[in-house]
């Protein structure tokens, strides 16, 4: 199934990252680690913040699921691709389609030849209805449990 039949594809609109002041929005660019966060920020009233529950592709074509508000990397040639579901889905489904991405598609995508709307909309994935009797209700449970951790996490860090 072809990802824009699944998401509504957007691209990142901000300042490069050492534009901006330090606040409480994370700045998602193409780092591998930390889900792709490099810093907290202050967004400017022209940029796009998205809510969560969206994938993020970076410009290098690594996926991050992003659960919570962030500003995505949007400024030149390398902004990220953001896809948000078309219609309801779990974290267990939208952690199902980052993963997939990452296995089938990152190897495309290089400094040399960017992620963006048309060269990601048209990629294929595999549907999650096909392989959704092996996820189990056990998973579906760490995943709220853990999405709770991190809630109480960021109110004590705050």
């Amino acid at each position: 199934m072809k990802i824009n039949k699944l998401f509504t594809l957007d691209a990142g609109k901000s300042h490069a990252n050492d534009d901006y002041d330090l606040g409480d929005i994370p700045y998602v660019s193409s780092a591998t680690s930390n889900n792709g966060v490099i810093q907290y920020v202050e967004p400017y009233s022209t940029d796009k913040v998205f809510d969560g529950g969206v994938i993020c592709i970076s410009g290098l074509g690594h996926a991050t699921l992003q659960l919570d508000r962030f500003l995505p990397k949007g400024n030149g040639g390398d902004s990220a691709t953001l896809l948000t579901p078309k219609n309801q889905m779990s974290i267990v489904q939208l952690i199902y389609y980052t993963a997939t991405f990452n296995l089938l598609h990152t190897w495309r995508f290089s400094f040399g030849r960017k992620a963006n709307k048309t060269r990601i909309e048209n990629l294929q994935m595999l549907p999650f209805e096909k392989y959704n009797g092996q996820f189990t209700e056990e998973f579906d449970g760490f995943i709220n449990s853990f999405s709770s951790k991190i809630k109480q996490y960021k109110n004590l860090v705050k």
